[in-house]
């Protein structure tokens, strides 16, 4: 026979999602950071992220440079990243991660794992192969956890943060296309080059 006690912060978590499910502003850490490498040559890295009150999100993707090694702008949202996580240098190392399907040999970049950062995460929403509709977030933007400054910011040795509310500001979920642009026109919309892998 059990007898149960009651526990405060187990209640609190009831009902909580333990994932990012809203765009907005977050402080917290990358728990990964490995190298992608899309079909078609397309390279980038892919983050997960935990924010300091637990919640996660995986698959944070930022493609960098196309399959000739010509720069794309998740280069310089990677670059802003850097800065607002007062890094010079991401240097690429072989690891044994854990992945969906057990344990998996990756390109990591141990450098921004467990580094404070802060993060701009915008909802996308996209209908899946099977016509379900479903969404991921993305890098919309970073800044210094501590000091709210934004790359820019901390460039020109700003000391007080002013753009971080205007951009939250104009930062919106970005819908799902709509059925009839994603037979004819996916590959033409996406800022991604490689949604279709």
């Amino acid at each position: 026979m059990r007898n149960y006690e009651f526990n405060e912060e187990s209640a609190r978590q009831a009902g909580a999602s333990n994932y990012i499910d809203a765009s907005g502003k977050y402080k917290g850490a990358f728990t990964l950071a490995k190298q992608v490498i899309s079909r078609k040559g397309t390279e980038g890295i892919e983050f997960s992220f935990e924010a300091d009150d637990g919640r996660t999100a995986n698959f944070l993707q930022l493609w960098t440079f196309d399959a000739d090694g010509k720069p794309l702008y998740g280069k310089k949202v990677l670059d802003a990243l850097l800065c607002c996580a007062r890094l010079k240098t991401l240097t690429a190392k072989e690891e044994t991660i854990q992945g969906k399907n057990g344990p998996e040999k990756a390109i990591v970049f141990p450098g921004l794992v467990g580094r404070k950062i802060g993060l701009l995460l915008q909802k996308e929403g996209y209908i899946k192969s099977n016509g379900d509709p479903g969404y991921k977030f993305n890098i919309y933007a970073s800044f210094h956890a501590d000091t709210e400054l934004m790359a820019v910011e901390l460039l020109d040795g700003k000391t007080a943060p002013e753009m971080l509310p205007k951009v939250l500001e104009g930062m919106a979920d970005k819908p799902a296309p709509t059925a009839r642009q994603t037979t004819s026109q996916t590959t033409a919309m996406s800022e991604n080059p490689a949604d279709d892998w």
